[in-house]
């Protein structure tokens, strides 16, 4: 599995702090944005399809760490194609688009 990564031109690889290829093949990393974190799930030679928001770099990858592909990873604070979001301290979750 480690082959899928190296297949990913190394400007895109470079972008991320931690790459893992789930057990379905799919490519994820976490990535720096201006204000947070981001998990990129499915990650191509032209972008991603999908990403949870995270607070920060130690929360992003050890929801990556721990993440087998199946359901959503912990941690998350946003999630950008559902318009899903969540308290961390109180659990709630609404939908903001």
């Amino acid at each position: 599995m480690a082959d899928a990564l190296d297949e990913l031109p190394k400007d895109v690889r470079d972008e991320y702090t931690y790459m893992k290829v789930l057990p379905d093949g799919r490519i994820c990393g976490v990535h720096r944005l201006m204000f947070h974190w981001t998990m990129h799930v499915d990650i191509g030679e032209i972008g991603w399809e999908d990403k949870y928001c995270f607070p920060n770099q130690m929360s992003a990858t050890k929801a990556l760490e721990d993440w087998d592909g199946t359901g959503d990873p912990e941690g998350w604070h946003r999630h950008l194609q559902t318009g899903r979001r969540r308290n961390l301290q109180t659990g709630e979750e609404w939908i903001a688009f």
